[in-house]
C-alpha cells in the first residue's frame, strides 16, 4: 500500500468514526429532549383533567376490574393521556404524551396482583413489565423495555399505541368538561 492510499484509508476511518459519534450524540440528544418534555408535562401543576370512567366507552368491552381514561390539558391542548385497565389478574397502565397534537412518548407498565396459594391480594401489585417508547413525527425510533421478550412485539405494540392515542384523543377532546 502506498503512502497516498494509506493516508486515504486512515482519513476514511477517522471520518466514519466521527460521523458515527456525531450520530450517537444526536440520538442521545433526541432522547434527552424527549425526557425533558415528558418530565415537564408530569411536573405541570395547572393541567385541566378530564376522566372517562366507563371502560366500555373507550375499550368497546368491559373488564373485570374496570378501566379509566384520563386526559390532561394545558389550556385547551391535550398533552397527556393515562389509560388504566384492571383485569382479573393484572393491571395495565399506559401513559401517552403529546406535543402539538403528536405522540412523542409512551410509558407502558404491566403489574400483576400478588398471588398466594389460595387467593389474590388485590391491594398489592408487582411490576412485571415497563416499557418506554420514543417517537419522532409519530414514528418509533427507540425503545427501552424491561422484558427482552417484548422486543419481538415492539413494532406491533407501537402501532397499537399510535392507534389508541388518536382514538382516545378524539374521545377526550370531543366534549370538553
Amino acid at each position: 500500500m502506498n503512502k497516498k492510499n494509506y493516508i486515504l484509508l486512515l482519513s476514511s476511518i477517522f471520518l466514519a468514526g466521527h460521523l458515527f459519534a456525531q450520530g450517537k450524540e444526536d440520538f442521545n440528544k433526541r432522547l434527552f429532549e424527549i425526557k425533558l418534555k415528558y418530565q415537564a408535562i408530569n411536573n405541570e401543576k395547572n393541567l385541566r383533567i378530564k376522566t372517562i370512567s366507563d371502560a366500555e366507552s373507550f375499550l368497546d368491552h368491559a373488564t373485570d376490574n374496570g378501566g379509566e381514561l384520563t386526559g390532561y390539558f394545558k389550556e385547551d391542548t391535550l398533552v397527556k393521556i393515562i389509560e388504566w385497565i384492571g383485569l382479573s389478574n393484572r393491571v395495565l397502565q399506559t401513559e401517552y404524551f403529546f406535543e402539538y397534537g403528536k405522540l412523542f412518548f409512551v410509558y407502558s407498565k404491566e403489574s400483576n396482583y400478588a398471588f398466594s396459594t389460595d387467593s389474590i391480594d388485590y391491594s398489592k401489585l408487582n411490576t412485571v413489565f415497563a416499557g418506554q417508547y420514543y417517537y419522532q413525527n409519530e414514528k418509533l425510533f427507540n425503545t427501552m423495555l424491561s422484558d427482552r421478550k417484548r422486543e419481538k412485539s415492539k413494532t406491533q405494540d407501537s402501532a397499537l399505541f399510535i392507534l389508541n392515542s388518536k382514538k382516545y384523543a378524539k374521545l377526550l377532546t370531543a366534549n370538553p368538561s
